[in-house]
């Protein structure tokens, strides 16, 4: 590993001490010692580490409230627990960490072994760069966002579908692209907050809605009749003219209703369920799909999937990518999946990323499946070539 800065909060010295040795043994690194919270920031006063070790119950400030200080910090780091209380409470606290934006962390479990800490070494090794959160959402602003629309310089890109049984092509998701004339290809996580900020998300998501319909009612003139799903906030669900704004895009592009999907995110509250329905109900009676997605992550209740008209239920990645790890991510996965077929919805899973992910979605009874493993999201071009080259999953090697 090159030099870098280590820090490890720790306040059993035996343990700090074993660790310290293993780092020693397999990097150049320049470790600090800290032994609680407290210590800790202090030494981030100083220093900028690469990537911080870190125990949770420590007297004077706890793990969790030193990563919470460390949220607040204007540093990039590897976040790594080193613990050994339970797994559901390293779980929540990872999940807390996630939330205050520090995706960059795992777990090693105690008692650390020095294959453990090397696999660690590789897993989280990164250039001595530190960089301010944030900064590439506020170098967008709304006013931007508006002058990108009236130059249509937003466009969607689109990830496979494949059926979990027979592997086939059967679909596709639009997703947006930003084509900015100075930063380059922008994903929606660089530009979103602006656009809701802006209140723009509704001129947005026609636009996607018209050049996506367009775009796929090509293929179907190629001979490629395949779903298009296109996602929509609730908010957009809940605008007055929406049902007609899809009915006349469609009739615009000629394409089949029963061909479109509308993902409806789950991670917003609806304000206005009367006006949702009244959306979703004339839709649904012109042969749209309507389907709930990123479940299990937003605010939904039972009750609400079982009074609107949604057709399909979309599992959030989150629950694929830790089933294998986490016992209660894997029952609430197929609890959803129960929950979906009783209700007689079909089962999209997104984030499949290897092979064993979906045989394991597969074999759990999800129809239809979606992530790196199939195909990344792709222009127009490069997927009506996939599409042309055969329906049959071309996957991406599990290496890439």
């Amino acid at each position: 590993m090159a030099q870098a800065n280590i820090l490890i909060i720790e306040d059993d010295a035996f343990h700090a001490k074993i660790l310290q040795r293993f780092l020693s043994s397999l990097s150049s690194a320049h470790i600090l010692v800290a032994q609680n919270g407290h210590e800790a920031v202090e030494a981030l006063e100083h220093h900028c580490p690469d990537i911080i070790f870190c125990d949770l119950y420590m007297p004077d400030m706890d793990g969790v409230e030193f990563i919470r200080h460390f949220s607040k910090t204007n540093l990039s780091a590897s976040l790594v627990l080193t613990s050994s209380v339970s797994d559901d409470v390293q779980e929540s606290v990872m999940d807390m960490a996630r939330s205050y934006g520090l995706d960059n962390i795992s777990k090693l479990p105690k008692p650390i072994s020095k294959a453990d800490v090397a696999q660690v070494l590789r897993d989280h090794q990164s250039p001595a760069k530190h960089t301010m959160t944030m900064i590439e959402n506020s170098e967008i602003t709304a006013q931007e966002v508006r002058h990108a629309l009236l130059r249509d310089e937003f466009e969607p890109f689109f990830q496979g579908h494949y059926c979990s049984k027979t592997q086939q092509l059967i679909g596709a998701e639009a997703l947006v692209r930003w084509n900015h004339h100075s930063l380059g290809l922008l994903t929606p996580d660089k530009f979103l907050p602006a656009v809701f900020k802006g209140g723009l998300s509704y001129a947005l998501s026609c636009k996607m809605l018209r050049a996506s319909l367009e775009n796929a009612s090509s293929w179907h003139t190629l001979g490629h009749h395949i779903q298009i799903s296109i996602n929509v906030s609730p908010s957009d669900m809940e605008h007055p003219d929406f049902a007609d704004k899809v009915i006349q895009a469609l009739d615009h592009a000629r394409f089949p209703a029963n061909k479109l999907t509308l993902e409806v995110t789950e991670v917003e509250i609806t304000h206005d369920l009367g006006r949702a329905l009244d959306n979703m109900s004339r839709l649904r009676m012109r042969g749209v799909t309507i389907s709930i997605d990123d479940f299990g992550t937003g605010y939904s209740s039972i009750s609400q999937l079982i009074n609107s008209p949604f057709s399909e239920l979309k599992i959030d990645r989150l629950f694929i990518s830790r089933m294998s790890e986490s016992p209660k991510h894997f029952s609430a996965l197929q609890c959803m999946i129960n929950l979906g077929k009783s209700l007689g919805l079909k089962l999209v899973a997104e984030g499949v990323e290897t092979r064993i992910q979906a045989k394991m979605m597969e074999k759990l009874g999800c129809d239809i499946l979606q992530g790196f493993y199939y195909n990344k999201p792709m222009s127009s071009a490069d997927f009506v070539e996939r599409c042309m080259l055969g329906a049959t999953a071309n996957m991406v090697s599990e290496s890439a």
